[in-house]
């Protein structure tokens, strides 16, 4: 093993903000990377446990039918951060066909703004137990602190063998939340470091507590197969996640 990638230190490079604060990050199926909707989504309680019908963003394989959709809904309370009262939201469409999960944080009194929206297909209404769907398991959102700052974060694992995380965190000051875009500043920083044509195989996730990111590389051709190791250390500043090493180890 050589180190043929120098490592890079920086003063700190933030992942750009292209979204309103109170914008709704998006995922289906496990897909989140840059999907937002701008504009905010803020109601009262009732409207996110009763309104199911305009709650279904993506799927259209499930026909949610007011009235005749069967939908099992729940909300708990997840904790409050800065002053900020943050809820979770479930719904169980038709008997495990269709999941949502909603994040939403009270912007006013008795007005709550959906700040996460996540949607994923269940494994069928005979199955349980879901063994073919899209995550392992859907955990309850949680809050984690990190030095000085407490974090509320979302992490679920991917089903396969890849070892795949869907996970987003959100810090928040005194005008809301932020989302810190973890994966979004991943990625740019893989753009940077990683030859042409080579990729992240797969890694234990985001480790949010040292703020830290690993993960094997690899280069994919018929003729070849290399490979090596993206390290990347993160900070906190403002409330808003920055780089400030990344790396590239490179198998010769």
């Amino acid at each position: 093993m050589a180190l043929v990638a120098a490592s890079i230190l920086t003063a700190g490079t933030s992942a750009p903000i292209e979204h309103p604060r109170w914008a709704v990050r998006v995922s289906y199926d496990g897909f989140s990377f840059n999907h937002f909707l701008d504009q905010p989504n803020c109601h009262p309680l009732a409207y996110f446990l009763n309104d199911t019908a305009q709650l279904n963003y993506h799927h259209v394989l499930i026909h949610i039918r007011p009235g005749k959709t069967k939908d099992e809904a729940a909300h708990q309370t997840i904790g409050e951060v800065a002053g900020w009262k943050i809820l979770q939201v479930t719904h169980k469409i038709d008997d495990g066909a269709l999941y949502l999960r909603l994040l939403l944080v009270e912007r006013h009194a008795g007005e709550f703004c959906e700040i996460y929206h996540q949607e994923y297909m269940g494994g069928g209404r005979d199955d349980p137990l879901n063994p073919y769907g899209v995550y392992q398991e859907v955990l309850p959102a949680y809050l984690v602190k990190v030095g000085g700052e407490t974090l509320l974060a979302v992490r679920d694992p991917v089903s396969g063998i890849g070892n795949e995380f869907d996970e987003e965190y959100w810090s928040f000051d005194k005008d809301g939340p932020i989302d810190l875009c973890v994966y979004e500043l991943i990625r740019d920083v893989a753009k940077k470091l990683l030859p042409e044509d080579w990729n992240i195989v797969k890694g234990d996730g985001f480790d949010v507590e040292y703020l830290s990111y690993t993960a094997p590389v690899r280069e994919i051709r018929p003729d070849v197969l290399t490979g090596g190791n993206i390290q990347i250390q993160f900070a906190l500043k403002n409330h808003r996640l920055i780089v400030v090493k990344q790396n590239l180890t490179q198998a010769k």
